[in-house]
């Protein structure tokens, strides 16, 4: 440590633990666990985890205990580990309970209540604040969140195939529409993967050709910032009339499937949507990249084609990736606003729920869509990361070590 550097105080490392740590174990001794009802529609009893599984509560108290203290030595590893006790032990407890609490009464309605929302929420905040503490190699904080999220689903089918799970509502409701879940699952995916498509092709070339002139940047920009200031739903419906005289219009549209609901104006929106952050990821990375290498290509005697394809584009094209994470978060989100329009997709559930005051339909549409979204930006983000040039990676390192 150099002369008049401040050491840093190990009370400051530990701060933002012991707050989750309080809210954590508040909401795991004092809300509702479990939300227990005799049917689906009447009034619920909250059920603590104190009074469901009370070893289970003062081994959550216990290591969130251990987990503040780990903070003590920041970027130990021991923090992220405890993170991940602690949401495996809520998912073990829930397990445990249910099947005691709801008695095999088919018609009373077992939910997880905010007090399990509430503790696998802070657990998880600890586990990202605890992974990133320190020095830690990017490698490393990988290979900590494979293993982590890989010990987290291989609990879960555990539990799910030993039948602990089965006394919640939300896997009552997901067994009575399993067909239709997967049906609305596959559309799902495939209208996110092509918005994704025709809004990486349109943010593609509008990118590269505002990174090329004044006035394609200008005009290519205008046009998706406006599209961006208009809410999903109002653009939908904006798109439903002129789509639907179309259609009437040109009959060969109907038979393909193109209308004023359905898929046809969703997948318009949600590529314009996607076109934005992409195009403005891909005009920064191509002019980012140093005048220098430019300059090396052309003494090597590459045309302009070569010099795209062979020092531009590599060099850009991870920037260009994470441009292309935020919009595959965003259209995944998105699309379940299209269900009101007729596109179906994970909405479905979420729409219905609300309308039904079914909490558990609601789980059912939303956390597919978390999952979904949490997977689109690990994988998006470990892509972007391979497409780095390695010399540029080791130089990030270096510049983070030294830090």
């Amino acid at each position: 440590m150099t002369e008049g550097e401040e050491r840093p105080s190990p009370f400051g490392s530990i701060l933002a633990p012991a707050a989750l740590a309080a809210a954590g174990l508040a909401s795991a001794a004092f809300l509702p666990f479990f939300d227990l009802r005799p049917n689906r529609i009447a009034q619920g009893r909250g059920i603590p985890l104190g009074e469901a599984e009370p070893l289970a509560l003062a081994a959550v108290a216990a290591l969130w205990l251990l987990l503040v203290l780990s903070g003590i030595k920041p970027g130990r590893r021991s923090g992220a580990a405890l993170a991940v006790a602690i949401a495996a032990l809520a998912l073990a407890a829930a397990g445990l309970a249910a099947p005691r609490l709801a008695g095999g009464d088919l018609v009373a309605r077992l939910s997880l209540g905010p007090g399990f929302w509430l503790l696998e929420l802070t657990a998880y905040a600890s586990y990202v604040i605890a992974l990133r503490s320190g020095r830690r190699s990017e490698e490393k904080r990988w290979a900590w969140s494979l293993g982590s999220s890989s010990f987290i689903i291989l609990l879960l089918a555990i539990l799910f195939a030993s039948g602990s799970l089965d006394a919640l509502s939300i896997t009552r409701e997901w067994s009575a529409q399993r067909t239709v879940f997967a049906a609305e699952m596959k559309r799902h995916i495939a209208l996110t993967t092509e918005a994704l498509v025709a809004g990486g092709i349109l943010g593609a070339g509008i990118g590269a050709a505002a990174a090329r002139g004044k006035t394609a940047r200008s005009a290519g920009f205008f046009f998706l910032n406006i599209f961006q200031t208009i809410p999903s739903l109002a653009l939908f419906g904006l798109l439903v009339i002129p789509l639907a005289a179309l259609a009437d219009r040109f009959p060969l549209l109907r038979a393909w499937g193109i209308g004023g609901i359905g898929a046809a104006p969703a997948l318009i929106a949600l590529s314009i949507y996607a076109a934005l952050p992409i195009a403005r990821n891909t005009c920064a990375g191509l002019e980012g990249v140093p005048p220098a290498a430019l300059d090396a290509g052309r003494g090597m005697g590459m045309g302009k084609v070569q010099l795209f394809l062979r020092v531009e584009l590599p060099l850009a094209l991870p920037v260009a990736v994470a441009g292309f994470r935020t919009a595959a978060v965003q259209a995944i989100g998105n699309v379940a606003i299209a269900a009101l329009i007729g596109a179906g997709g994970m909405g479905v559930f979420i729409f219905q729920g609300l309308g039904q005051f079914a909490l558990d339909m609601v789980l059912m549409g939303t956390l597919p869509v978390i999952a979904m979204a949490l997977v689109a930006d690990a994988g998006l983000g470990a892509l972007a990361r391979v497409l780095t040039p390695r010399g540029l990676r080791v130089a990030v390192a270096s510049a983070e070590s030294g830090r």
